[in-house]
Parts: structure tokens; C-alpha cells; sequence
């Protein structure tokens, strides 16, 4: 499940309640802010710059893992987080929280982990936040460079 959302930040007075996406084939994905709207600032390098809570639901049967990226549409896909490893019984992550055993590539900035939207003052960017179910294991380790990581969970992917 993917949802595009407009990286224009600095608006305190928006929603931000969870809001799910729903996938072709049943499977939702909720994150804390609303499709069309500004990203809160928490989220990104003009605040905390902590990845935000994500969850999801309706698996497909057969799922063995999830993977989750964030991509800036408008900047050549710079990758702001990809993150797999992830038990599809967990039902999501928590806000700036890594479980142990996942694993984290290197995002577009060069340092593992999430790095939050900063596009230049007065720019509009759109992004991309995608919750992946995979049919198996991908076998990277901390650190790998984010289109490697990419690469690992093309195929494996069932929605």
C-alpha cells in the first residue's frame, strides 16, 4: 500500500490523525497524518526528524515479512527510509522505534536509518510512504545502500 503526501511543512493548525490507506487488495497501512496534507513538522528536518508510527492490517496469506520505504517523488526518488525485517504479526511500528531484528539501509543522506523530508523553503514535494508484504525473508544487513535495499524486496512483494 502507497500513499503520496505533500512534504509543505509548517502548518501546526493540520489534522493529524491516523489515517488508513487502503490497497487494491484489502491490506491498510495508517500513518499519523492525512493524504494531501502537510507532513508534521516532528517528522521532519524542520523538527524531531523521528519516523512516524506506522501500522497495518489485512495482510495477504503468506506473508513472512514487511518492508517499508519513503521516497521523495520530486527528487530523483531520494530515499528517506527503507526498513525491512519487520514481523507481519507486529501490526506496525511505533513512532522513532526500531524492533530488534530489523534492519535499516542507508537513506539518500548517506546515514542508516530515517532522515525526514527537508525540501528547499518553498518547494512542494510529494512522498512516498509504502508498507510492503513480502512472501520471504530479504537477506540484507544494517547500512546496505538504499537501491540495493530496494532491489531485495522487488519479486517478494505481494501486493
Amino acid at each position: 500500500t502507497d500513499d503520496t503526501l505533500p512534504g509543505d511543512f509548517g502548518d501546526d493548525s493540520l489534522d493529524t490523525g491516523d489515517v488508513p490507506v487502503e490497497d487494491r487488495g484489502g491490506m491498510t497501512m495508517t500513518i499519523p497524518f492525512s493524504e494531501g496534507q502537510a507532513i508534521p513538522a516532528k517528522y521532519t528536518c524542520d523538527g524531531q526528524n523521528v519516523a512516524p508510527a506506522i501500522t497495518w492490517a489485512n495482510l495477504p496469506e503468506g506473508t513472512v515479512e514487511v518492508a517499508i520505504q519513503v521516497i521523495d517523488l520530486e527528487a530523483d526518488d531520494y530515499t528517506h527510509w527503507v526498513i525491512a525485517g519487520l514481523k507481519p504479526t507486529s501490526g506496525g511500528l511505533l513512532e522513532g522505534v526500531v524492533p530488534a531484528g530489523a534492519v535499516q539501509s542507508k537513506n539518500s543522506k548517506g546515514t542508516v536509518g530515517y532522515t525526514g523530508p527537508c525540501p528547499p523553503k518553498g518547494s512542494l514535494h510529494n512522498y512516498l510512504f509504502e508498507v510492503d508484504a513480502l512472501d520471504s525473508h530479504v537477506s540484507l544487513t544494517n547500512g546496505v545502500d538504499p537501491d540495493t535495499a530496494l532491489q531485495a524486496k522487488i519479486g517478494r512483494a505481494h501486493v
